[in-house]
């Protein structure tokens, strides 16, 4: 997991952002509180990475440095401390075997649809199933022999799948899933005789959803709190990823509690399990692409050619059923300055920042998109003149109390004052069809700009 990315989403483990290296003259670029760190996907694999020394880690702030090292501290302890509370056998150590093998089968058939993923989601984190194994051997094996396999999973995965990984962040995301596994195990205990009794009857599935629910929770609980550490300003809730996301995360480990049934009852019918699994691969990847043509990559948000495509749903409800709705068009004043000054790494971090506030200041249900360069566009739905008014009014403030943080790294300090100008215009007031509203509104986007910048101007009635 990424400790300066956007939010990860899980499956049971999170994985790190990763993006495509940039130089800034001879040296490789960290970003600001607002840019993730960027790795190489074309570079090769250095070992020289992995010397602790080297660590990118030790140029994010303090309060992430403490945090990471008592998490990783923490789980280490942890681990040692429970390793020897049930006996290991011959036949445990043969179980870690296959649990092993199914791992590297999964793996192995996965890793090109993992890795085209990772170019799909072009530095947006994406969501794995090796949880599948590691939950799996919560009711298959000794806790010790299970915190083995949780180390063994992601060691291989990092080795075959994400050739160039950021070490402190898998560090960091296999020290949360170690010790949600304690968590989960904890739970299971409620319900004494192994995997027999606790799948049996209704209190034994309470206790295995608990249990499931304990893990999900400690890991992705852990992983918000650091990437709200590490990129503040944001509500903690805006970073728990979408439902859609925990409920797959979720499937996740109910999928290996599954394979742990089977494989008490029936073991020759695991590989019938790598069916779902892979099949849950292939539409993740579609799910992906579909989002990818969606999404601009360097705000988040929804790209002209999807923001028109909500737009003009939206204008043909209210033919239908009548009602108003707003454009608001936002350009941000004197950008190029920004750019020329801290370099294109901080111009895309102040995208990024006021994008987040965009979203911020407006409804759930308002659409939010990037019209290109430094200009932004806002669907406001339902919204009467003087409502479309004063959401302007709020985003051109909100804009201009806007901080950026920029690394030591790119300079240090931090991007201030930055104000925008906007237009807006309204339907069916200003015009009765989007082109129409796109025309007014920047029309009025202009006159905001002739009329001294930082402000709004909203588009006149039609004749």
């Amino acid at each position: 997991m990424s400790t300066t990315s956007a939010v990860s989403t899980m499956s049971g483990a999170l994985r790190p952002v990763r993006l495509a290296r940039r130089r800034i003259g001879a040296r490789s670029a960290n970003g600001s509180a607002k840019v993730t760190e960027v790795t190489g996907a074309g570079t090769r694999f250095d070992a020289r990475r992995l010397d602790p020394r080297r660590w990118s880690l030790w140029q994010a702030p303090r309060r992430v440095v403490i945090a990471v090292l008592l998490v990783e501290v923490l789980a280490v302890a942890l681990s040692l401390a429970v390793a020897r509370l049930e006996p290991i056998g011959p036949a445990d150590c043969r179980t870690l075997g296959l649990l092993s093998l199914g791992l590297a089968v999964h793996v192995e058939i996965a890793r090109g649809i993992e890795r085209r993923r990772e170019v799909a989601a072009d530095g947006q984190p994406y969501i794995e199933l090796k949880s599948v194994w590691s939950f799996a051997g919560l009711f298959l094996l000794p806790l010790g022999l299970a915190l083995v396999l949780v180390v063994v999973t992601f060691a291989y995965w990092w080795l075959r799948v994400t050739q160039r990984p950021v070490p402190h962040r898998w560090t960091y995301s296999a020290a949360t899933v170690l010790i949600a596994s304690v968590a989960a195990w904890a739970v299971l205990e409620l319900v004494p005789g192994g995997l027999q009794m606790t799948v049996s009857g209704p209190l034994g599935l309470l206790v295995l959803v608990a249990a499931g629910l304990a893990r999900w929770t400690v890991n992705h609980g852990l992983v918000v709190f650091m990437i709200c550490l590490s990129v503040p300003g944001t509500p903690w809730w805006k970073r728990l990823g979408s439902p859609t996301d925990t409920l797959i995360g979720l499937g996740a480990l109910a999928l290996g509690a599954a394979l742990a049934v089977v494989a008490m009852a029936t073991p020759w019918l695991l590989p019938v399990l790598l069916v779902p699994v892979m099949g849950m691969h292939r539409g993740f990847l579609l799910q992906q692409f579909a989002r990818a043509a969606k999404t601009d990559p360097k705000t988040g948000l929804v790209n002209a050619t999807a923001w028109r495509d909500q737009a003009d749903r939206e204008l043909a409800r209210l033919r239908r059923r009548g009602g108003e709705m707003g454009v608001i068009m936002v350009d941000l004043d004197a950008f190029k300055a920004i750019n020329d000054r801290h370099g294109h790494l901080v111009g895309d971090a102040v995208l990024r920042a006021v994008a987040d506030t965009l979203r911020a200041e407006v409804r759930p249900y308002d659409v939010v998109g990037r019209f290109g360069g430094e200009e932004f566009v806002v669907l406001l739905a339902e919204a009467d003149p003087e409502q479309v008014g004063r959401t302007a009014e709020r985003l051109r403030r909100s804009i201009s109390e806007c901080e950026v943080a920029i690394s030591a790294t790119l300079g240090g300090g931090t991007v201030t004052g930055l104000t925008a100008s906007i237009g807006t215009a309204s339907y069916p007031r200003t015009s009765h069809d989007l082109d129409g509203l796109m025309v007014h509104a920047d029309a009025a986007l202009y006159a905001a700009k002739h009329g001294g910048r930082n402000r709004v101007e909203c588009a006149p009635p039609r004749p």
